[in-house]
Order: structure tokens, then sequence, then C-alpha cells
């Protein structure tokens, strides 16, 4: 009785050296940039887009608020030079000469910067009370972020002589956005926590800044240069 002959199994023999030269051929291929992206770190945005985003009102963690120092004080640097071009900063009373404009806009910077840091200090020590937060996050920039938008545009109308009380309901929105970029960074701490906060900040921050001015007015009597 004749059998059939058996067929050679050729095909695994054809295709296995084929196999083992893809996959070694898989593994000196470069990365692929879809590749790459998907173990990519996410990127920070900038503070010019996180502050945009918290002047709308938008809650962010506080890991938007790992961008550079600088920015935060050009930010602050910004706010205090439209501060120092408010024209009730140059008037002087009545037979005095205007304060020059240097020394107007070197106040603005400094009462800036010092209500600024005050009100930073307060807040660090009251968002910690009860355990809300542990300190951890850049409270720094995440209020220069805050400041950015609403107090660029308040100083900025006020600096275009626009009457105080126009420009009255957007230093009040500033607060919001400030007391709601700390709800947003921090779960544990409410919106009405974090307004409360920055209302208790700005109290010492003013008298602060309140005691820089005459100091520095002193310095300079009757607007010296002009």
């Amino acid at each position: 009785m004749a059998y059939p002959l058996k067929q050679p199994e050729t095909s695994s023999i054809m295709w296995a050296p084929h196999a083992w030269f893809c996959s070694y051929s898989s593994h000196l291929r470069p990365p692929l940039p879809s590749d790459s992206k998907k173990h990519a770190p996410r990127r920070n945005n900038g503070m010019i887009l996180t502050a945009f985003s918290l002047f709308a009102l938008r809650e962010i963690p506080f890991s938007r608020s790992d961008f550079p120092r600088w920015q935060s004080v050009l930010a602050i640097f910004l706010i205090g030079v439209l501060v120092g071009l408010d024209p009730s900063f140059r008037a002087a009373p009545s037979g005095a000469p205007d304060q020059p404009l240097w020394l107007a806009v070197f106040l603005g910077r400094a009462l800036t910067w010092v209500c600024f840091l005050v009100s930073v200090a307060v807040l660090r020590w009251w968002m910690k009370r009860g355990g809300r937060w542990d300190g951890h996050g850049d409270l720094f920039n995440l209020m220069a972020a805050a400041w950015l938008v609403a107090d660029t545009l308040g100083a900025g109308l006020t600096a275009l002589g626009v009457p105080p009380l126009l420009t009255l309901p957007l230093w009040l929105y500033s607060m919001w956005v400030a007391g709601n970029a700390l709800a947003g960074a921090i779960p544990k701490a409410s919106l009405g926590y974090g307004i409360a906060g920055i209302v208790i900040g700005l109290v010492p921050a003013l008298v602060a800044s309140g005691l820089v001015g005459v100091v520095m007015a002193s310095l300079v009597p009757g607007g010296a240069g002009a």
C-alpha cells in the first residue's frame, strides 16, 4: 500500500528568518513622534494662559503654577508701573510742584511689591489653618497669576484717568479671582474661605504699604528733582 509522501514544513523554515529580522529591526528603529508624545510629561502652558484661566474663574491645580519665577516677578513689576502712572500719585498740594514721573513709578512699584508680599505671607498662614493645605505648591506664582489680568486692567484704566468708582467692580472681581484660585488649588479650602483670606491679608498689606509710602515721601520732600 502506497502512502502519500509527507511534504516538508517549509513555511516555518522560510518565515522564521523573516520574523526574526522584523523583531530585531523593530528594536533598532528610532522612536516615532507619536511614541514620545505618549510618555512625555505634560508641559506647563506658562503664566499667561494660567492667568486667563483664573480670570475666567476656572479651577486649576497647583501644578499649573510651576512656571518660571521671573514671569511672576515681571507681572508684579508691570502692575507696579501701572499703579505708579496713576495721576493721583503725582498730584501735590496746592502751591507745591508735582512729583516727578520717575518717583511716582518707583513709589507705585514699591507699594505694589509690599502689598503683594504681605498678602502672600498672610495667605500662607491662613490656608494652612485646620490642615487645609500642606504647604506644597507655589503660592507666590499662583497669586501672581491671579493678580495679572484683573489688576493690570484695573491699574491700567486708572492710569488712563478712569475714575476709581468705575474701576471698583474690577478690583472686587480681582478678589473673587484670587479666592477662586485658592479654592481650586487647595481642595480643602472653600471659595468663601479663600476670599476671607484675601480680605484678611489686605488689611496688613494696606497698612504696610501706607507706612512705606509715608517713609518714601519724607525722603523726597516736595518732589525733589521736579
